[in-house]
């Protein structure tokens, strides 16, 4: 579920039903924040760990409330129960900054409201599953995933050695074939130019080896490369398509695939995935521009919503740095 496409929040269940789907897991000694736009509109996910200075969370949150142009913030936070007394801390710090709409706390199956003096029914704890929400139904309707833990949203990046054995022999062959005379009497999959595979991806097929190896050998080209990053946004065949990418090609073709995959997870708020994507592509190349910017976005706590408008407006190059 992405922060770059609106959602309309009716409640603290579906509140609590989306945060998953927003961060791309279910979290744990965690503290959410949500940050809202006029229309009770979510435009901004910031998430921190319980065990952060008191101090430290307060300024962050502040400052990145600041950069979102939130009207006012919403705070869960989750672990185990006597922790909710951090998050009231955090609650205290801000609000002369931004107001709380609403704040609350997870803990063993039961959401607690931490809102002072107030007399409802969660003050005491209200069971609650976040799987068994409207907003759960609705996200899995889409195709959207709230996986376990945040060490199973990293490792959607790592790297899959068996693939990459079956990816770097079908690149191999994908370059000796591009050495060879153009005879073949009718086009293969190792053919197809990067937008043919794009489509057959959005058409929720995932990609041969010797697909993954054609496109991987073609975003080496600066302006497939740079034709790829322009059509990618917060999609969701986007997100599995570079993801898939990631994992599956070698080290030496990686860095532009993973970097895309960061710029797609930044655009659809997953800023821990998009940082762990950006990370692995500097890896494997220093260099790659657009990981750097990610990263830098993402330290500089920059919601998605800075780039609504893409490709930039001329005098926004400063911000998105070009690639290649």
């Amino acid at each position: 579920m992405s922060v770059s496409t609106p959602q309309v929040l009716r409640g603290p269940e579906d509140l609590l039903g989306m945060v998953p789907y927003l961060v791309g897991y279910h979290p744990a000694d965690s503290i959410v924040v949500l940050y809202v736009q006029s229309g009770s509109r979510v435009r901004a996910v910031h998430i921190l760990s319980l065990a952060a200075p008191v101090a430290r969370a307060v300024d962050e949150v502040r400052d990145a409330a600041r950069r979102a142009g939130a009207e006012y913030v919403l705070v869960v936070g989750y672990g185990p129960l006597p922790a909710a007394s951090t998050v009231t801390a955090l609650i205290a710090g801000i609000t002369a900054s931004v107001p709380v709409g609403y704040s609350c706390f997870v803990a063993d199956g039961r959401y607690y409201c931490l809102k002072p003096g107030c007399g409802c029914a969660a003050v005491t704890g209200i069971p609650f599953d976040p799987r068994a929400t409207a907003v759960a139904a609705a996200a899995a309707v889409r195709g959207e995933v709230a996986l376990p833990s945040r060490e199973d949203l990293l490792a959607l990046t790592a790297p899959d050695p068996a693939a990459h054995i079956a990816v770097r022999t079908a690149i191999r062959r994908t370059l000796r074939q591009a050495l060879a005379d153009d005879t073949r009497p009718a086009p293969t999959d190792t053919d197809l130019r990067h937008d043919e595979l794009l489509d057959l991806a959005r058409a929720d097929r995932r990609l041969t080896d010797a697909q993954v190896a054609r496109l991987a050998v073609l975003l080496d080209d600066c302006t497939v490369h740079r034709a790829a990053w322009y059509a990618t946004d917060q999609q969701m065949w986007q997100r599995n398509l570079w993801l898939d990418l990631t994992r599956r090609v070698p080290d030496r073709y990686v860095a532009v695939p993973a970097a895309l995959a960061a710029w797609c997870a930044w655009r659809r708020g997953e800023a821990h995935l998009a940082f762990a994507a950006a990370q692995r592509s500097l890896q494997a190349d220093p260099g790659n521009r657009l990981a750097a910017m990610i990263c830098t976005a993402i330290h500089a706590k920059l919601p998605p919503n800075v780039v609504a408008e893409w490709p930039p407006a001329a005098g926004d190059d400063h911000l998105l740095s070009s690639v290649g």
